[in-house]
C-alpha cells in the first residue's frame, strides 16, 4: 500500500468483532444473527433467511421495516439507505455464511451501487419484504479465504424484479488490517460528542433528532462539514475506529436533498466510490453539485474531502417521471 489508508473503506457499520474468534460459521441461521450483517442489535438485522442454488448464486430474504428514521419517509416511502443498506448486509451474510470469510474479518468496500425501475412497496401495502438474487461475478482466494470479492444483484419485490444492485470489495485478516492502520487506532475512538459542530435544523433534511442529522451549517453554498454523533446508536453500534460508511452515505442524501430545489429527493440509483477512510477526529467536508440531464433525470454527486484528498464519491439520481 501506498500509504496507510489509501485506497481502503470498510463496509458499514464495520464494526470491530474482538470477541469473536475467526472462524466460519457453517449455515446462516434462521432468523439471522446479527453478528453475521455487523450488526449489535437484533432488530436493525434486515436480512430473514439465505436460500443457496450454487457456489456462486443464492438468494437473500430482507424485511422492509414499518418504520424507521433512516430508511423510511414521512410519506410512506423507501429511502436509497435503505435498498444500500440491504445489499450491504446481504454481502456480509453471503460472505460469512457462504464464502469462507471468517468473522472478525474486515470489509473493505471499494464501490457500490443501485437501481430501481420501479417503486417498493409502500409502507402502507402489505408487503412479505425483498428477495435479492446475488451472483458472485468474482472471487479471488488468498488460501482458503476470500481476498477480494465483487456481487451483482437483482432486487425483487412480490417476485418482480425492480431493481439492481452491485458492490465489489476486498477482504483483510484482523493483523492485515492493524498493519493498514498503521499508526492510527483500530479499537476505538475517542469521545468525540463535545467537539462536534452545531447541526443544521433537523426538518430541513427531513428528521426530527439532532443526533441524525450528519450536515453542519454550510460554510459556503453547497458545501458542509460532515458530523458524526458518536453517542447514536444508529450509527455507531459498535466501536468504530473511523467514520462508518453509513453516516457517509445519509450524509450525501442529505447534501443532495438539499442541493435539488423540491421538497424531497428520493433518488432511484446510487453510485458510489470509497478511496479513503474518513477519520474521526479530522474535519471531513461534504459538497454537492446538481445536473439535469436531456432527459429530465436529475442527479447530485456528493464529495467529500478530509485533509484536501478526495475520501468518496456518490452520485444519486432521480429520474423526471418519477
Amino acid at each position: 500500500m501506498a500509504s496507510q489508508t489509501r485506497g481502503l473503506y470498510k463496509g458499514a457499520s464495520y464494526a470491530l468483532f474482538p470477541q469473536v474468534k475467526a472462524v466460519r460459521p457453517p449455515v446462516a441461521p434462521t432468523p439471522v444473527a446479527r453478528e453475521l450483517v455487523h450488526r449489535a442489535q437484533a432488530h436493525d438485522v434486515l436480512p430473514t433467511k439465505l436460500t443457496r442454488h450454487d457456489d456462486t448464486n443464492f438468494t437473500v430474504s430482507a424485511r422492509l421495516p414499518h418504520r424507521h428514521r433512516l430508511f423510511t419517509t414521512t410519506d410512506g416511502r423507501y429511502t436509497a439507505s435503505y435498498v444500500l443498506e440491504a445489499i450491504r448486509q446481504t454481502t456480509l451474510l453471503v460472505s460469512h455464511a457462504e464464502l469462507g470469510v471468517p468473522l472478525g474479518h474486515h470489509f473493505v468496500m471499494w464501490d457500490m451501487g443501485h437501481r430501481l425501475d420501479a417503486e417498493l412497496p409502500t409502507l402502507d401495502t402489505p408487503s412479505e419484504g425483498l428477495t435479492l438474487d446475488v451472483e458472485v461475478t468474482d472471487l479471488r482466494r488468498r488460501g482458503a479465504v476470500p481476498s477480494a470479492v465483487a456481487l451483482e444483484m437483482t432486487i425483487r419485490a412480490a417476485g418482480r424484479a425492480v431493481g439492481t444492485g452491485s458492490i465489489r470489495f476486498n477482504i483483510t485478516s484482523p493483523a492485515a488490517y492493524t498493519r493498514i492502520r498503521g499508526s492510527l487506532p483500530t479499537t476505538g475512538a475517542p469521545d468525540l460528542a463535545a467537539a462536534l459542530p452545531a447541526p443544521m435544523d433537523p426538518p430541513t433534511v427531513h428528521h426530527t433528532r439532532a443526533c441524525d442529522v450528519v450536515l453542519a451549517a454550510p460554510d459556503r453554498t453547497g458545501r458542509w462539514q460532515l458530523r458524526a454523533d458518536p453517542a447514536n446508536t444508529l450509527f455507531f453500534d459498535r466501536v468504530n475506529d473511523h467514520i462508518p460508511a453509513m453516516v457517509l452515505v445519509e450524509a450525501a442524501q442529505q447534501a443532495a436533498g438539499l442541493t435539488v430545489p423540491r421538497s424531497r429527493f428520493v433518488p432511484s440509483s446510487s453510485r458510489m466510490n470509497f478511496s479513503r477512510y474518513v477519520e474521526l477526529d479530522q474535519p471531513c467536508w461534504i459538497e454537492a453539485h446538481q445536473d439535469t440531464a436531456e432527459d429530465g433525470t436529475t442527479s447530485v454527486r456528493v464529495t467529500g474531502h478530509q485533509n484536501e484528498r478526495l475520501a468518496f464519491t456518490i452520485e444519486f439520481a432521480d429520474t423526471a417521471a418519477r
